[in-house]
């Protein structure tokens, strides 16, 4: 690999615009599905997929070729390599959360079917939250859609809100950390001189990883 500093922080910024995708995509209006409460998860899953596919093809692109032999070269391929896993671990996790959601949703309906009927009043009461009475109305609404309990329906909602946060605002590090990392590819040491040896120098996504104190927040 023997691409100028230019072309390997180019990569990295590339490699960043992708993944900001993920954080930054629109997930369909509540109304407009039979599981509203999944709303939240569609957006980012739905372009997170490709990204994989994409940091996936640029290591192998890597691999494919000579390995790197430069300092700036090595340097880039860890950031690649870092960045890859940590979306791959990411998406996992996000995934689980997901299908956690789903099999909770799945089951309440039998469960609310055993249960006494309880009053609207009742139903707000148990989510230990404060609604306006349209509040409440357009929650009751969005749960009928769903096919759940109003009660039941706030928290798998609010469980599908906590999960795609988490995992829009890891998105959101490994974004930072590329573009960080690029810039410093582009305009760090010499190609002569050894990038990324010591903790503080090691690429940004690596530091979070190690929970190198002073790493980028």
């Amino acid at each position: 690999m023997t691409a100028t500093r230019d072309a390997l922080a180019d990569l990295l910024t590339e490699a960043a615009q992708q993944v900001g995708s993920v954080f930054t995509a629109q997930s369909p209006a509540v109304g407009m599905s039979a599981r509203p409460y999944l709303a939240p998860f569609l957006g980012p899953l739905a372009a997170a997929t490709p990204v994989l596919h994409s940091l996936s093809e640029q290591l192998d692109a890597y691999f494919s070729d000579p390995l790197p032999k430069t300092p700036a070269g090595l340097f880039t391929l860890a950031c690649l390599a870092a960045a890859n896993g940590q979306l791959n671990e990411a998406t996992a996790e996000f995934i689980s959360a997901i299908e956690a959601v789903c099999d909770r949703a799945g089951i309440s309906p039998e469960t609310s079917a055993q249960s006494p009927a309880a009053t609207d009043a009742d139903s707000a009461a148990d989510t230990g939250i404060a609604f306006s009475p349209s509040e409440w109305e357009a929650i009751q609404r969005a749960a009928r859609i769903g096919d759940l309990d109003a009660s039941e329906f706030v928290a798998v909602s609010a469980s599908a809100v906590a999960a795609s946060l988490l995992f829009t605002d890891l998105c959101r590090e490994i974004f930072e950390g590329l573009l960080a990392d690029a810039e410093y590819v582009r305009t760090g040491p010499d190609t002569d001189a050894a990038l990324g040896t010591d903790a503080e120098s090691l690429p940004t996504i690596v530091q979070h990883l190690l929970d190198v104190p002073g790493a980028a927040a």
